[in-house]
This record gives structure tokens, sequence and C-alpha cells, in this order.
């Protein structure tokens, strides 16, 4: 028994490089060397800085010639990348005044972008392209509205009112978007008390094609239009946003069947929730008839304000990774949904941090495949038709459905 274990000893000084080497070889050829598979290890100590911004679209390849820069654009949806020949990026009200002269003496057309979201090709152009992104501070601030130029994002607009014991009225849950652009979009949130962004914008300002700076209040007709309008009518400057309070949540996690999905959403409401919003199982064995809903309700516990949305990055893109990539992965990630996500996510947050889901986990370099943002705006009434009828036609196309969540937004006649 000695001696057998005195040669197995013998073999282990070649045996243990041997594996280390292979490992380290295997990890560098098929990890590190592929972009689309860095962040496993990349994200495990990777930490943005306070003043990142984070956006899945591509990045901006940038070149300078003589008098101005050129640019190759992207939206997030990665099919529609343009060339521009007249790149700006706008730090200032100026810079903006100077490139619309520039334009109308060039005879230019202008796009305009901010974290570049809006599927579609809307905000890109072959032309002169304006990139928000540098034109972002707070102006004014009020104890019921503040004034932001249109380029600053709503994780800057949250660091700003947190202190202030102040909070965004409606945005996005994820909080990398630009004020502009999502004026643009007229995006809507999850507090079920409002409707779209436009129910909380106060009056806005925009440089027309003339170049001439304009004051638009709801009374306008161009309220509606712009709010909504993709920046095609002009370039919005100034942004007086109503504030709420930064209110205290408890956070809850529930499961049930689909066809409950009516009910339970008034039921949350009468408890008092204040922010709903529901996911579909989309894995093929329980299709959209297994139902997650996580809702909101004001409580006394002082909560952190995180507004960080760096929340458990790597775990949850190794699991949105392996849904996008098998049914089996679809599954394994419903079965996180369930059991523990209870116990990664906070069970109390204020309602900035509520408003700023982890974002990173959608990242994708892989040039060669992209994940699209589809929405469907249906009356409560339908709601279970509906989503009979949508199940029925992703079976029949045999569509990969990443993810399927759900929030009631308010009618709005604007």
């Amino acid at each position: 028994m000695t001696k057998k274990l005195k040669i197995k000893a013998k073999f282990l000084p070649i045996i243990l490089p041997s594996t280390i080497f292979f490992i380290l070889f295997f990890t560098k050829f098929t990890v590190w060397d592929n972009p689309n598979n860095r962040w496993l290890i990349e994200d495990i100590y990777y930490k943005p800085d306070a003043n990142y911004k984070a956006t899945v679209a591509p990045k901006i390849s940038l070149n300078q010639n003589i008098t101005t820069k050129t640019a190759t654009l992207n939206d997030a949806s990665k099919l529609n990348q343009v060339f521009s020949n007249d790149f700006v990026q706008i730090e200032n009200k100026k810079n903006i005044f100077d490139a619309i002269e520039k334009a109308k003496t060039q005879k230019k057309s202008i796009s305009i972008s901010g974290a570049r979201h809006s599927m579609g090709g809307q905000n890109l152009g072959q032309s002169m392209h304006l990139d928000m992104l540098k034109y972002d501070k707070v102006i004014e601030f009020a104890n019921e509205n503040v004034t932001v130029e249109s380029g600053i994002t709503w994780k800057q607009l949250q660091e700003f009112l947190g202190p202030k014991n102040k909070a965004i009225a409606v945005m996005q849950d994820s909080n990398i978007f630009t004020v502009g652009g999502s004026m643009g979009s007229n995006v809507h949130g999850k507090d079920i008390r409002f409707g779209q962004l436009i129910s909380t914008v106060n009056w806005f300002k925009m440089i027309n094609s003339s170049g001439q700076e304009i004051l638009i209040t709801s009374d306008n007709n161009l309220f509606g239009l712009v709010i909504g309008g993709f920046g095609g009518f002009g370039i919005i400057t100034e942004v007086n946003l109503k504030v709420v309070p930064n209110t205290n949540y408890k956070y809850t996690i529930t499961h049930q069947p689909a066809d409950t999905l009516v009910s339970r959403w008034a039921e949350y409401k009468k408890l008092g929730a204040e922010q709903i919003e529901g996911h579909f199982s989309v894995s093929k064995d329980a299709l959209l008839e297994d139902l997650q809903i996580y809702y909101f309700e004001p409580v006394d516990t002082k909560s952190k304000d995180d507004v960080s949305g760096e929340n458990s990055i790597w775990l949850r893109k190794l699991v949105y990774r392996l849904s996008r990539e098998s049914d089996l992965g679809k599954r394994f990630r419903w079965w996180m949904q369930k059991n523990v996500s209870p116990l990664v996510d906070p069970g109390f947050s204020s309602r900035n941090g509520s408003m700023a889901a982890p974002f990173r986990v959608l990242e994708i370099d892989d040039a060669n495949t992209t994940d699209i943002l589809q929405e469907y705006f249906v009356p409560t009434n339908k709601v279970d038709k509906f989503v009979q009828d949508y199940r029925q036609m992703l079976i029949k196309h045999n569509m990969n459905l990443i993810n399927c969540g759900l929030r009631k937004v308010q009618s709005d006649t604007n």
C-alpha cells in the first residue's frame, strides 16, 4: 500500500502543472479570446465607475477629420448601422445652436440620440448626428419639480434627488436612459397610479429647425407631438418634471397561474401596492401559463437608496444567457426566479432603488445575434384572450421568447 502511494506521488509534479496549464489554455482560447464569453472572467471583479453610462447599443466608432468628426452608429437592436458624416457631441446649449446653424448652411439633416435604445433606426441619420449624453446637468430644483438638460440619465437624476428624499414619478425601471430619449418614446413605468411619462412633464423647451428655442406647455399642440415624436420635431433642451417623495417600500414576490392575473393585480392594488410588475414563464412546458408578480407597498422601514443597478450581475447574466440558448435554460431561469430571487433581491427598497433594475445582464457582444423588444398595449378586459392568442402564435412560429413582462398603465389622451 505504501509503495503504491509513493508511485502515485511521483506523478503529481507532472499531472498538476499539466492540468493547470490545460485549464489556463482552455480558458484563454474559449473564454478570454471570445468577446462574447469574456464577461465570465471580467464581470467577477468589474465594477463601473460613478460616471459610467450603460447601454447595450454597440460602441460608437469615431474618426476625426480636419474639421468634423465622423462616426459609425447603431441602436440597441444592432440592425440599423449608419455612417454619420458629421458627428457632434453636445455639452451645452451653444453647441446645439451652432450645430443647427451649420446644418442649415450645409443643408444637412439632423438626427439625435442618447443611450440609443429606441429600436427601429428613428434616431440614426447619415448626415449630422447629435450625441446628447454629455448634455446632462440639473438646472433647477424646487420641492415638487426639477428642471434638467435633456441628455441627463435617470440614474444621474436619481442620484441628485435621493439625498433630498425625492424620486421620479414616471420612468422605466432601468435607469440608464436619457430624459430626452424617454420623452421621445413617451415611456411608462410600473407605478399603477400614473400614465405614461407625458403625465409628469410640466413643460419643456425645444430648439426647432429655424434655430429658435421655444417653451412648450401642455396647452400647446406640440406638447403631445414632441413627446412620443422620436426627435422628429426639434431638439429638446430643458425639461421640467414632477417629482414625488422617495417612498420606502416592502418588496414582495408571488407566483400563481396566469389566469389569475387580473384578479391578483386588483388584489395587490387594494393592499396598497404602488408599483406592480408581472413576468410570465417562457419555457415550453409552461409558456405564458405560470406568472410571477412582484409588488411594492409603502412602509416606514428606512431603505438603502441603491440606484447602481449592479445587483448580482454575474449570476443574472449567466442565467439570462442560458435562457437565450435553450428551453432547459429557460426552465432553470424560472426555477431561479422562484427560488433564488427572493433570497438575492432585497426585501425592502426605496422608490428610486425600485426603479434601478440591473441592466448589464443584457449585454451581448456577439455581432451575429441580437434581442428585439416588442411592446403591446392591451385593454385590461382583453388581456386573457390576448395571452391565449399570443401563446398560440409563439408556438406556431417557434419564436425564441426570452422574457415577457407585464405592467398596467393608466390611459392617456395626449
